[in-house]
């Protein structure tokens, strides 16, 4: 485990130190690479993890209550002019004191202390949880800006694929109309649509490029560095079965960060209830001692210093507000209590929801993804067909640009159809808490 991570580790600051110094020249990265750098390089995440760093030392200093504490004193005292003495006599007296030595003092409360520390564990656990949701997200919605900038840039490849191929039809149209072959206005039809299709290449490039920078400030990399997906991931991907909603649903109850951490939040609340009512029934303890030596006399007498030791036990109830009888204190930790559990109730209910939006939308984007392959190879035909008759008749240069128009708006289809399964795959993996 060890290993793998400091594997991970170097190949995500090699990236780093790459995009630094060559920050000019595009950068490709693939899926696996920006799932890796959203986990480790987002402050958000780090926002998270503080926070819980946080609830852990508070979750041990709650428990470190229980430890008396130890303290090493040294002090001098020194008094002139009229004292009191046990008989009530008033005199003149000039004296001083000095003492050295180590004291132990307690002051329990055990119930107090015991809910609190248990409660304060809770309170750890849930923000843990909170963290490894924190964490999920940001991981997910790098993924979605990936297959955003690996969408965009596939339908650029297939507007210069359009635009090269209208290009070479415009070079022989144009051979054709100097033959006498073929009229000037159906050349002018193809030029405008070369336009047409470098236009939308412009377009394209700026989609592509705003992609690539939605993506670079997820992964907390430097504005102005040029991503560029890896082509592979450009193919469907399954990784959850779209069957079994139940089943899913029992997973989602089980994996799901912010379930177990409104759960821990649950029992938080509990022992908090439980802590006004049953830790004012405890007694408090209060003990010490103290041990050392004690010196001093009248006038300047700086001598008779010899050993002391002092001790005290006591017990102790509070009654009143934060005691016993604090009824109000009782029916706000018990509003809380239910609140809690009300708010356990709404995360299940989301996340059920959650989950089968998830199976629907990837069950509608696989459908989607079979569709749009039979309109591909359709358009595909007819623009086979288009040029057989192109090779017989060059006078039908419309009907070849429509088809060539539904062939690469089919392909476009294909692309956000792959583009929106893989998505809705990743959405449903984590919807069940995978």
């Amino acid at each position: 485990m060890v290993v793998q991570y400091s594997s991970t580790l170097r190949q995500i600051l090699l990236f780093l130190l790459t995009a630094a110094f060559a920050s000019a020249a595009p950068m490709h990265v693939s899926l696996p690479t920006v799932m890796k750098l959203a986990g480790a390089n987002n402050d958000e995440i780090e926002q998270a993890s503080v926070k819980h760093l946080e609830t852990i030392a508070e979750s041990k200093q709650a428990w470190q209550r229980f430890w008396p504490t130890l303290s090493l004193n040294a002090g001098y005292r020194g008094h002139e002019g009229n004292v009191q003495d046990i008989g009530g006599a008033i005199f003149d007296a000039r004296k001083q004191q000095y003492t050295v030595g180590t004291s132990i003092m307690i002051d329990w409360s055990p119930g107090d202390i015991y809910y609190n520390a248990l409660a304060a564990k809770q309170k750890a656990l849930a923000a843990e949880h909170l963290a490894e949701k924190s964490r999920r997200d940001i991981i997910q919605e790098a993924i979605e800006r990936y297959y955003d900038l690996l969408a965009a840039e596939a339908d650029l490849a297939v507007m210069e694929d359009d635009l090269r191929l209208t290009e070479g039809y415009a070079k022989q149209l144009d051979g054709a109309v100097t033959a006498g072959t073929a009229f000037r206005a159906d050349l002018l039809r193809v030029k405008t649509q070369v336009s047409r299709a470098r236009i939308a290449i412009r377009q394209g490039q700026e989609k592509r490029d705003l992609a690539a920078s939605a993506l670079a400030e997820i992964l907390r990399l430097a504005p102005e560095t040029a991503l560029r997906p890896a082509k592979a991931d450009l193919v469907p991907v399954s990784l959850m079965a779209t069957t079994g909603v139940a089943s899913l649903l029992s997973q989602a109850g089980q994996n799901r960060p912010e379930l177990r951490a409104v759960g821990a939040a649950h029992v938080a609340a509990s022992l908090e209830s439980a802590r006004t009512r049953i830790a004012p029934a405890i007694p408090s303890v209060q003990a010490g001692y103290s041990v050392g030596g004690l010196g001093g006399g009248y006038a300047g007498e700086f001598g008779n210093f010899d050993d002391q030791q002092d001790f005290f036990v006591g017990l102790g109830w509070k009654i009143g507000p934060g005691g016993l009888f604090d009824r109000q204190r009782q029916k706000i930790a018990e509003a809380r209590e239910q609140g809690a559990a009300l708010q356990t109730g709404q995360v299940k209910a989301a996340i059920g929801r959650e989950v089968v939006d998830a199976v629907l939308k990837a069950q509608s984007a696989k459908d989607q993804l079979s569709i749009n392959e039979e309109a591909v190879n359709a358009a595909e035909e007819m623009v086979k067909l288009a040029q057989d008759r192109q090779a017989s008749q060059l006078g039908v240069v419309l009907e070849y640009l429509l088809a060539r128009e539904e062939l690469t708006r089919a392909r476009q289809g294909r692309v956000k159809s792959v583009t929106d399964f893989n998505k809705a795959q990743h959405g449903l993996k984590r919807a069940v808490g995978k």
